[in-house]
């Protein structure tokens, strides 16, 4: 997909404003009433993913974020987290952790945690076309206490402590002071 085609997906079913932050395109929208950002072209970037029924077909990416903060913040929070993925070049895939990759923005919340969305109630939108899956993935934010368990203990054992404090893991930039 081109950047217009793209946005002309993310725009099918979330209103965007496209913005450029830090040099990269980003989309800013609401999702649920809460402020979110999505890269633009980050599917682009291949990361080694593929589907394991048909390895010829490349799974690719782009990075939404959603919480209590700026839309503006949130766009820079999901640029880190895709430029750390390039640098690091790990698979762009639910359960990666990315430690320290909101240090800078002002947060709480210090590291990334990318898993599959829970933003949309019809599920993960996916972009099919020849040779290439395209879906969002969603950036949530964790303290150091949190990135310890999920670290240490397992991302099950993170996701239990969580629905037991009764925390939502979407509104992870509530704590981030502006």
């Amino acid at each position: 997909m081109t950047a217009d085609q793209i946005a002309a997906w993310l725009g099918s079913f979330m209103d965007i404003e496209l913005t450029l932050i830090d040099a990269s395109a980003i989309a800013l929208t609401s999702i649920n009433d809460r402020p979110a950002a999505c890269t633009v072209g980050f599917s682009q970037v291949d990361t080694g993913l593929s589907l394991d029924d048909d390895p010829t077909t490349a799974v690719r990416c782009e990075i939404v974020a959603a919480g209590v903060v700026d839309k503006h913040t949130l766009g820079r929070a999901v640029v880190a987290a895709a430029r750390e993925i390039e640098t690091l070049g790990v698979p762009a895939q639910p359960g990666v952790l990315l430690e320290g990759v909101l240090d800078g923005l002002g947060a709480d919340v210090r590291h990334g945690w990318l898993r599959e969305p829970e933003l949309f109630d019809r599920g993960t939108p996916l972009y099919r076309e020849p040779g290439q899956l395209t879906l969002l993935l969603e950036l949530v934010g964790l303290t150091d206490e949190e990135f310890d368990i999920a670290r240490e203990q397992g991302l099950d054992v993170l996701s239990r402590r969580l629905r037991r404090r009764g925390t939502d893991a979407g509104q992870w930039l509530s704590l981030i002071h502006i």
